[in-house]
């Protein structure tokens, strides 16, 4: 499945719920399943990502570079310089697995 902006907007903004716990991840990942016909797994991995981009941890679930783009675009927007700053340590934690694991 293509992930438009439309569908990584809506990725994005259940993605900020869930970390502020406004919704479930399951609740998120059910309104994906729904809206889009995502895997219920495949919900679950994308919404962790820009959870865990915010946080600055560590994913493991590969996005594209446009999906990445969007959301460190949307990050800054939404939460500035020090976000964005932690959105990248979590780019470089999920480099640092991916290659671990090849």
């Amino acid at each position: 499945m293509e992930l438009t902006r439309d569908i990584l907007e809506d990725v994005f903004q259940l993605a900020r719920q869930v970390r502020a716990g406004d919704i479930t991840l399951t609740k998120g990942a059910n309104d994906l399943v729904r809206s889009y016909g995502f895997n219920p797994n495949s919900a679950t991995m994308t919404i962790r990502s820009p959870c865990h981009m915010l946080k600055g941890k560590r994913y493991r679930r590969a996005l594209t570079v446009g999906a990445t783009d969007y959301f460190f675009t949307r990050i800054k927007e939404e939460d500035g310089n020090d976000a964005l700053l932690l959105a990248l340590k979590a780019l470089s934690s999920h480099i640092d697995y991916r290659h671990k694991r090849a």
